[in-house]
């Protein structure tokens, strides 16, 4: 027994040697191989991390040649998938390929998994934020429009009849971004002392999902809103918010990236409201009593099938539409689209409907629509409706449609969307901008005879990247959200004069010499338009919310601010010098 014990031991001996002879040693850390591609991954992780600092600070001139650097919901995916593989190749390789212990290896992975299980059992994504941040919400719960129940209103005001017209009200606010459609307005003069002169919450009240805007009228604010399955226009008492009508259709539209409901801010013309709904439905209502006046169904009118539209215009029709006056006749003129994005005598850029009867008057151009409006601009003294399309803007005959010029704006209505609007220079001069690292552009349309002709004048990729927002423009400065970061940029510069962060993908509305600054999580800014350098006379939390960011215009009736997001809507008394 002992002799054989002896003759073991060698044995032993020979094979701790013959490893040591071959390198075959048990595999307990990851070969190069792992490390290589592992830190490859958090290098792709780290850049896309600090990819937007970089991209807009001082090392901007670096990033100028690859545009993702410029857009921070591109970063943003960078570092997920930068860290997530950083973190998962190593941890399959000890999982599956380590000569630990089973116990030991399976471990990890096995935590993981069932605490990510846990997690998604109980939670899921029902929205990401402008950056593409996921917002997360109860899994088994109803969604904060879900909750609100029927819209019901009281009758005693419903039969109350408007005393002042758009004529006569000079407070009017009648459509999207405001009376001149430029986020633009004259006054009234701000206080800017809030700390002395705080604005006074008059009420505040949850509303149904959806990002359109108010438009405001005698006393009365009209918006669009989504609750469970019915989409609404509505209305309600400016001083009091309570609500007067809601005119409902069975329809909704939901994407996680573009969260629920209605996108159009209601135009108010001549006694009636009317609005887009995100699933194309295009509704003219008595403004009084929210009856229905007539309505058209545009994918029925363009043969547009759901699935078809969805691979379109991804994220819901967001046009509002757009008043003109041709020989004493009322027009309201929306982007149309089509069925088939490769036939372009398919598509039509835009219909106009008298507003009486909602008979159809004109249809032009051949483009697919974007997520932008209409709007009337001056080229040579003449009226031109200007469409901005899915990769261009356009230049139509108020009288019959027709196009009369092209700029090329690429774009794309399911990937990098083109939502902000043009805004008119004079002298035939139109700026321009656009998220997904575009930046912001000036053009120039030319008589050409009977022809016209388009000329870029500056185009600057770093600045004004406004993602789902629009500029104000004063005099030759233009403020806006370049991807979350408010900037004073002067027209044809190569560099804002200042930059804050902090605001996300909000929205900006100048009153004045005075910017007001909507933030995406509801802080509302009042900010100095003439300093030289960022200077913030004041601040409020105006809103919240517990999912949806708050990407929905401002509305300013006189000295009342009416602001909404998603799930709230209030109304401020603003402090003014008047």
């Amino acid at each position: 027994m002992s002799s054989e014990r002896f003759q073991d031991k060698p044995e032993a001996s020979q094979s701790t040697a013959k490893e040591a002879a071959t390198g075959d040693h048990p595999h307990l850390l990851p070969p190069r191989w792992i490390w290589v591609v592992g830190t490859l991954f958090l290098l792709l992780g780290i850049v896309g991390f600090f990819g937007r600092v970089l991209g807009n600070g001082p090392l901007a001139g670096l990033y100028d040649a690859i545009w993702i650097f410029r857009d921070p919901a591109i970063c943003n995916v960078m570092a997920l998938i930068g860290g997530f593989f950083a973190c998962f190749i190593p941890l399959i390789w000890f999982t599956f390929a380590s000569e630990w212990p089973v116990a030991i290896r399976f471990t990890p992975i096995t935590l993981i998994g069932l605490a990510v299980v846990c997690f998604f059992s109980i939670f899921e994504i029902q929205g990401v934020s402008g950056e593409m941040v996921p917002r997360f919400g109860y899994r088994f719960g109803k969604a904060p429009d879900q909750r609100l129940g029927e819209f019901t209103a009281e009758a005693s005001d419903s039969e109350d009849a408007q005393s002042l017209t758009l004529e006569d009200d000079p407070n009017a606010f009648p459509q999207f971004l405001g009376p001149d459609r430029n986020s633009r307005l004259a006054g009234p003069q701000l206080e800017t002392d809030w700390a002395a002169n705080p604005p006074e919450e008059l009420w505040r009240m949850p509303i149904g999902a959806g990002w359109s805007g108010f438009s405001a009228l005698d006393g009365r604010i009209y918006t669009m809103e989504q609750r469970d399955n019915e989409e609404l226009v509505t209305c309600y008492d400016m001083k009091t918010g309570k609500p007067i009508w809601g005119t409902g259709i069975q329809a909704r539209h939901y994407t996680v990236m573009g969260y629920v409901g209605p996108r159009c801010t209601p135009l108010l013309l001549d006694g009636r409201v009317y609005a887009l709904g995100a699933t194309g439905v295009f509704r003219c209502l008595d403004q009084r009593t929210g009856e229905v006046v007539w309505q058209h169904d545009l994918l029925e009118m363009y043969g547009v099938s759901p699935d078809v539209e969805a691979k379109n215009i991804a994220w819901g029709r967001a046009n509002s539409p757009l008043d003109y006056e041709l020989e004493g006749r009322q027009l309201v003129i929306i982007p149309a689209g089509g069925p088939e994005k490769t036939n372009k005598e398919a598509m039509v850029s835009l219909v106009a409907f008298d507003a009486e009867t909602g008979e159809t008057v004109w249809e032009g151009g051949h483009e697919q629509i974007s997520y932008a409006s209409p709007s009337i601009a001056q080229v040579d003294g003449k009226d031109q409706i200007i469409s901005i399309n899915e990769s261009t803007i356009t230049g139509h005959d108020p009288a019959t449609g027709k196009q009369l010029w092209s700029f090329d704006w690429p774009g794309s209505s399911s990937g990098n969307a083109t939502c902000s609007q043009v805004h008119s220079l004079g002298n035939n001069r139109f700026f321009v901008s656009k998220g997904y690292g575009q930046g912001a552009s000036t053009f120039e349309v030319k008589a050409d005879g009977d022809e016209y002709t388009t000329e870029v004048l500056w185009s600057n990729a770093r600045v004004l990247k406004t993602k789902f927002t629009n500029v104000a423009i004063l005099d030759d400065d233009v403020f806006g959200l370049n991807d979350g970061i408010l900037e004073k940029v002067q027209l044809e510069a190569k560099r804002p004069e200042w930059r804050e962060r902090g605001f996300g993908h909000g929205q900006v509305l100048l009153v004045g010499d005075v910017l007001l600054v909507m933030g995406e999580e509801g802080d509302l800014a009042a900010v100095d338009t003439a300093s030289e350098d960022y200077h913030e006379f004041a601040r409020i939390k105006a809103l919240s919310g517990e999912i949806a960011p708050t990407w929905n215009p401002l509305c300013l009736y006189g000295d009342l601010l009416l602001v909404r997001n998603a799930e709230e809507a209030a109304c401020y008394k603003l402090p003014t010098k008047d």
